[in-house]
């Protein structure tokens, strides 16, 4: 028969496993969304029928280009020539590394468009501005919208998990045209 604090030391160690495993687990992080090739889209899928695509000889001076880490990976955020997907796909990238680099954002609930928006001008405490306020991604109302100017919804999927939805073309919400994408921090 085993001593009394052999068995307590036993029971101990299974405790303890089952802790760290318990926390391993529920340290891991969903994988990033995937981008689409451009190769793999059709051009009727880029363009839609009906649409008429100009170019602009506008020259942008480079005083005018934001240095904003988002704005780089919002680039193409509404061009018409890639999917309506691609853009809710950049913004999904561009919001989890904002959530890497401003890891105090992931202790705070952030369900809102509005709280989003915030966070990412650096409008909450002791966050730097990810994006600038010129950025496609949002209205003059310092909404974060999608290419066809509606507020995105941002649902809580807890284990600091987030799903991005745009309307999508009907501009009406929890309709099949919706566009969807998730991020975690």
């Amino acid at each position: 028969m085993q001593p009394i604090w052999k068995k307590m030391a036993a029971l101990f160690s299974v405790a303890a496993l089952a802790i760290l495993l318990i926390w391993k687990f529920s340290q891991q992080k969903a994988p990033p969304p995937l981008l689409i090739p451009l190769h793999t889209i059709a051009k009727e899928d880029i363009i839609p029928p009906g649409i008429v695509v100009t170019e602009s000889t506008t020259a942008v001076s480079q005083s005018s280009v934001s240095t904003m880490p988002g704005d780089s990976m919002l680039a193409g955020y509404g061009n018409p020539k890639l999917t309506p997907q691609s853009d809710i796909v950049l913004l999904a990238h561009a919001i989890s590394n904002f959530l890497i680099i401003a890891k105090q954002a992931t202790d705070r609930p952030l369900s809102a468009n509005e709280e989003w928006s915030a966070a990412l001008r650096g409008k909450r405490p002791g966050i730097q501005p990810w994006i600038s306020e010129s950025s496609p991604v949002l209205d003059r109302g310092n909404h974060l919208i999608d290419r066809w100017g509606i507020p995105l919804h941002f649902h809580a999927l807890g284990g600091k998990q987030w799903e991005i939805r745009s309307a999508g073309p009907d501009h009406k919400l929890w309709t099949a045209d919706d566009l969807l994408a998730k991020i975690s921090g």
